[in-house]
């Protein structure tokens, strides 16, 4: 309850004045009489007043009050929480990065341990990190360690060119007739990819021909027929290996015939396994696994493994622009020894793609910096 005092000539008016200001449910708890001066500084004369005590019932809810702030102050709590997770996360990592690092002082100059962090810090394993960094450098008999044999972007190229295998003559192999064909999980990216690829072949002087064994997705379907009609390229549609094997055929007066196949589960091995009568004893074949960059590299590894029912010829990242952690793909590279055919970078067709360029990768870990 709030109290309030009122100064008034009578009961009446504090009766009236109570009810105006402060409703029916005010309550005059108690009077009193007092003398009011006529002239502030005089003590006469003077005249008698009624000082009335008025009592104003509270009319906010504090029990409801009291709950929403402690649902809010909990809320805070957690949040405080999460966060000490996330600082003490980077710390610990922090923490490891630098373990992993000290023992190698005696081994590497600062410039080629700084190198070796970034990688690191970006994803990449001690292991490939230091096999790049060992292939950047040379032995520097001033500082009796290893140094970079150069400015530190071209040092890394020079060791990605060492350890991380691309296609480098993707272009200059469309002589021959080729069948290519996209696989990977669902949702990374197959069918824009395809439609880029189209493009630059097409751009390349190379008559192209698109076929889409996607019998899942209708939308997909009619994603790539609206990009092949863009660009005036004859579009097939095949949902059994016998209907593939008729299409095949009838582009096979193209130089290069692209294939969209549905994305599928890598743990769902039967729908896997579908693929393989498409493609099984299919001549002049290359099979692309398509992966997104921005995924586990766990994940990365089970999927190719699960989707190598087919030989693979090389890897596609897409969604570059969806991670930093680039070094996860080059973990994934460098074990298996699958070359890189290309990135893409976006959604945008034929635009965001790039065709697998030591530049470009080298630049994907020291963009930051330089």
């Amino acid at each position: 309850m709030k109290i309030k005092k009122l100064i008034v000539s009578s009961l009446q008016e504090a009766v009236e004045e109570v009810r105006n200001l402060y409703g029916p449910d005010a309550t005059i708890l108690s009077t009193k009489i007092v003398k009011k001066r006529l002239i502030p500084f005089l003590p006469y004369p003077s005249r008698s007043q009624l000082e009335v005590t008025i009592g104003i019932p509270d009319t906010e809810d504090f029990p409801s009050h009291l709950k929403v702030q402690e649902s809010v102050y909990e809320e805070i709590n957690k949040l405080k929480e999460s966060l000490r997770e996330v600082v003490e996360l980077v710390r610990r990592q922090k923490v490891e990065s630098d373990e992993e690092i000290k023992p190698l002082e005696s081994e590497y100059s600062l410039r080629a341990l700084n190198l070796m962090n970034k990688l690191m810090n970006r994803g990449m394993t001690k292991d490939v990190a230091k096999a790049i960094v060992d292939a950047s450098c040379g032995y520097d008999y001033e500082l009796r360690k290893l140094d970079l044999k150069g400015e530190t972007f071209e040092s890394l190229k020079i060791g990605l060119e060492s350890t991380i295998p691309i296609l480098k003559s993707f272009e200059e192999d469309l002589t021959d007739f080729k069948v290519i064909t996209l696989i990977g999980p669902t949702g990374v990216g197959k069918t824009t990819t395809v439609a880029k690829l189209a493009y630059i072949i097409k751009e390349l002087g190379r008559r192209v021909g698109v076929i889409t064994i996607d019998s899942y997705r209708v939308s997909a379907v009619q994603q790539l027929k609206t990009f092949t009609d863009i660009m005036e390229l004859p579009f097939r549609k095949a949902d059994t290996p016998q209907r593939f094997r008729e299409c095949i055929e009838e582009l096979s007066s193209m130089d290069v015939v692209l294939v969209d196949t549905g994305g599928r589960s890598h743990y769902d091995e039967l729908k896997v396994k579908e693929l393989v009568p498409f493609f099984n004893k299919l001549p002049a074949l290359e099979v692309y696994f398509t992966i997104s960059a921005n995924m586990d590299e766990r994940v990365m590894v089970e999927a190719l493994e699960r989707f190598s029912v087919l030989p693979v010829n090389g890897l596609i990242f897409t969604k570059m622009d969806e991670t930093v952690y680039y070094g996860y793909i080059l973990n994934l590279v460098y074990r298996t020894r699958i070359p890189i055919l290309c990135f893409t970078t976006g959604q945008r067709v034929p635009k965001d793609i790039v065709m697998a360029d030591y530049n470009y990768i080298a630049g994907l870990f020291l963009k930051v910096e330089e």
